[in-house]
């Protein structure tokens, strides 16, 4: 091996890569967006979810022992378990201790041995396993302590949990809870991609110029390079979507339509977003690097794996711009829930919203090139 041939050729990539600073700008930036993200999520600095406990006062033993832990805060106490759902219901609480979930059932009059029959019971919504997890972990945690991490021989009263979101309350098995999280993130990732690198791939070529030079109106352009994708993007997100239903076989409690079309909505923005992103693109390399700043963002903070309602407030308002976090929550409500088309509304019209402000940025920045 020719040492100076080599030393010249990896000499020539450098200095490519120096004068390109779009691509300098994205290796180091991409990754720093990426850590800083992981650093948040993976710390203890998140907000707490809200819990209420029914039949104990903000002042009891295990009120204050609850709250002690780490992701949960008490932040009301009821009477009765009807308030409690309501407020939970309404979106004021993420979780309820109710039934015998408080001192009564740790500490019995009878010498610190837990009651017969005496079983906690925790109401969530369902939809979000992880909501689920931390709340029940909390009570644990908390009855271990006030029994002063001695165990009694029957061990910790069996929890119960009241999921009132989904239909029976039942818990629906691992690959039903990721289902909606999976199928999202495919149909994007995939979508971006396949759009992104086909519309470079016609700039490159000269296809787009041409197109320009002729008496085509940029509208109908874009118009035809949407319908062009789509079909392939659909293809590839109901490909996805039928693994997870025929073969994983995750649950759909709801309408399949709906599921459809939360996805064509979505896939619709996206195709979109790839067109008008790589008018920003110079070359493939540039397109890969901008689907991990596109995808993780949205992954970390669309409620994939961390609770939106845990993010510190400005990044909720952050993640309240993805269309990843408003597809994966009308998925879950519809796959998960069986809620129906005026349940899952909000989120249907976020995306369209997207898809509408994308197809805006496409015609924008399609109007800046030059034929």
């Amino acid at each position: 091996m020719n040492v100076s041939r080599t030393g010249a050729l990896a000499l020539r990539i450098v200095r490519g890569f120096r004068h390109d600073r779009r691509t300098l700008a994205l290796v180091a930036i991409v990754p720093l967006i990426v850590m800083v993200l992981i650093g948040y999520l993976v710390g203890d600095d998140k907000e707490s979810l809200r819990v209420g406990v029914v039949g104990a006062t903000l002042d009891s033993e295990f009120v204050r022992a609850y709250d002690r832990q780490r992701g949960v805060t008490v932040t009301a106490t009821f009477t009765n378990e009807a308030d409690a759902v309501a407020a939970l219901r309404d979106g004021d609480l993420d979780g309820v201790v109710l039934g015998a979930g408080h001192e009564s059932c740790i500490h019995p009059p009878d010498g610190g041995v837990v009651i017969e029959g005496c079983v906690p019971v925790i109401v969530v919504g369902g939809q979000d396993v992880q909501v689920e997890s931390a709340i029940a972990q909390a009570w644990q945690l908390a009855s271990a302590q006030l029994m002063d991490q001695v165990i009694p021989p029957g061990g910790l009263p069996n929890l119960e949990i009241d999921r009132i979101d989904l239909p029976g309350g039942e818990r629906p098995s691992t690959i039903s809870y990721a289902a909606p999280a999976m199928v999202t993130t495919f149909a994007f990732l995939f979508t971006f991609m396949l759009t992104s690198v086909a519309f470079l791939r016609e700039r490159s070529s000269g296809t787009l110029e041409r197109l320009l030079a002729s008496p085509i109106t940029k509208a109908e352009i874009l118009a035809g390079y949407l319908l062009g994708f789509l079909p392939f993007a659909a293809i590839q997100a109901t490909l996805v979507l039928g693994y997870a239903i025929v073969i994983l076989h995750a649950k759909v409690a709801g309408p399949f339509w709906l599921v459809v079309l939360v996805l064509v909505l979505l896939v619709v923005g996206v195709v979109n977003l790839g067109i008008a992103l790589s008018f920003y693109a110079r070359n493939e390399l540039q397109v890969i690097q901008f689907i991990p700043l596109m995808l993780l963002p949205q992954v970390f903070l669309g409620g994939l794996f961390w609770p939106v309602v845990t993010l510190w407030e400005p990044l909720r308002a952050v993640s309240v711009l993805f269309p990843v976090t408003h597809a994966v929550h009308a998925l879950r409500a519809v796959m998960l829930g069986g809620q129906g088309l005026a349940d899952v509304a909000p989120d249907l019209l976020s995306l369209v919203l997207f898809a509408a402000a994308m197809i805006g940025l496409g015609v924008l920045v399609l109007r800046r090139q030059r034929a």
